[in-house]
Formats: structure tokens, C-alpha cells, sequence
């Protein structure tokens, strides 16, 4: 936030928002503001890295991921010895970290998995939750910005839920009631198309709108043009949560 203006960097602070939530859900609370803020750091420095040339030099970006990579590891590396000698069983922690050990811990020496095994899907998991969850973020509160009678809507049927329930900590219950506010992120996703393309294996050969897609071949979905199909959406460019309301079916003759 800007002290002097009053304004905030709406993706900065959506930042933490969610690498706070994703480190609690994967590796549990953190106590030590310091190491969470290096991790914070380093975590950025690999997801930068990965958009970058890959040359590894030092004071390249590729070259920063790496050592920021190593120093992630090594802190994991660490909490997993912590845990192991304070003995998984008696444990009591609900987080992922804790159930990838355990299932190791109680799994056949051929079906556990490896330590790096267990790193690597935390690191994915922190990068992958992170970053696209506060785009997300932010494209919405910019889309509800620009569009204040349904942030208006939006708001008046959130605070009317916390009335209803005093106030009290949100849980999974109160989410399934949050119909509005589902669509809205719906929209949100949409139009911002926060992966614009993603890839896919075909498994056999098959035919798709008159192309003919042969096995093992990689398939790059465009999920932008999808999603700004009028043949798909009604009025593409306009922000509408209520297009939600009716699912959205169509014949792939039409893509």
C-alpha cells in the first residue's frame, strides 16, 4: 500500500494472500516471518526462472532460480529431518508435506516416494498455486473495478451471508451457498484466461473438426480464443457473472 495516496498494488498483496494460504495448506503454518519472506522470495525467483533463457550465468534470471531453487530444497530439506525426528506418527500436523511423509513412511520400499520425489511436488504445488491464484485475483477486483453495480451486487449479498451466520469463521458450507461470488471468479477466469494455452497428449488417433490428430502428437489448446468465441460465450468482451446462471453447452462443430 501507498502510505501517501491511499492506493495499493492490488497483485502484490494478492501475493500474499495466497502463498501465505498455499505454504499453510502444503508445509503448515509459518512462525519465522523471516524464512517465509526468503521462501516468498526465492519461490518468485523460480517462477521468473522459468520463463527465462537458460543460460547459467550468474546475474541471469535462470541462473537466480537455480540458486533460489537449491536454497528451497535445502529449507525443505530441513522441516522434513525436523519431522522425521520428532516422529511422523506422533505428529499431529494436517498439512500436505505431513501426508506425502506418512504415506511414504507406511507405503512398500517400491511404491514410496523418494525425498526429491516429495520436493518436487511441493515446489510445483507452491509455484502453481501462488502466482496464477493472485493473477486471479486481481483480474477480478479489476473487472468488479470497472463494473460497480455488480460489485455493488457482490457486496450486498457477502455482507448479508456474514449477517446470517454472526460473523463466524467461513467453512466449506458457507462457500457452496457463495453462488454469485462462484460465478463471478467464473467470469473473472475467462476473461482474463490466466493460462491463455495449455498442452495435451493425444492417446490415439482421432479426428477433431475435420483435422486428423494422430497418437502421441501435443495438442495446444488456445483457451483464450475459446473463451472469446461468440459461438461459445454471448457478447465475449462483456464482463457478465450471470452467463453462469444456464450451462454453457456446445457442439465442437462450432469451435
Amino acid at each position: 500500500a501507498d502510505g501517501c495516496t491511499g492506493r495499493a498494488v492490488v497483485l502484490d498483496a494478492a501475493l500474499d494472500v495466497t502463498f501465505r494460504a498455499i505454504c499453510e495448506m502444503l508445509i503448515g503454518p509459518q512462525e519465522d516471518a523471516h524464512k517465509l519472506g526468503q521462501l516468498q522470495s526465492d519461490v518468485m525467483d523460480v517462477t521468473q526462472a522459468m520463463l527465462a533463457l537458460p543460460i547459467r550465468l550468474p546475474g541471469t534470471r535462470f541462473y537466480r532460480g537455480l540458486q533460489a531453487r537449491k536454497r528451497i530444497m535445502d529449507a525443505l530439506r530441513q522441516e522434513i529431518c525436523m519431522r522425521r525426528e520428532n516422529g511422523l506418527k506422533l505428529d499431529r500436523r494436517d498439512d500436505f508435506l505431513q501426508t506425502l511423509l506418512l504415506k511414504s513412511h507406511m507405503d512398500s520400499p517400491e511404491e514410496a516416494l523418494t525425498d526429491e520425489q516429495i520436493l518436487d511436488n511441493i515446489l510445483t504445488l507452491i509455484i502453481a498455486g501462488q502466482v496464477t491464484t493472485a493473477t486471479a485475483i486481481t483480474w477480478m477486483v479489476k473487472y468488479l473495478g470497472d463494473n460497480t453495480d455488480l460489485q455493488e451486487k457482490l457486496r450486498s449479498i457477502q455482507l448479508d451471508l456474514a449477517s446470517k451466520h454472526h460473523d463466524a469463521p467461513l467453512t466449506l458450507q458457507h462457500l457452496n451457498t457463495m453462488d454469485y461470488a462462484y460465478k463471478t471468479v467464473k467470469e473473472s477466469l475467462r476473461m482474463a484466461t490466466i493460462v491463455s494455452w495449455f498442452p495435451r497428449v493425444a492417446l490415439k488417433d482421432c479426428q477433431v473438426a475435420g483435422f486428423h490428430i494422430k497418437k502421441d502428437w501435443i495438442i495446444n489448446v488456445d483457451a483464450r480464443s475459446i473463451h472469446y468465441d461468440p459461438a461459445v460465450y454471448d457478447n465475449p468482451t462483456l464482463f457478465d457473472p450471470s452467463r453462469f446462471n444456464v450451462c454453457i453447452v456446445v457442439s465442437l462443430k462450432k469451435l
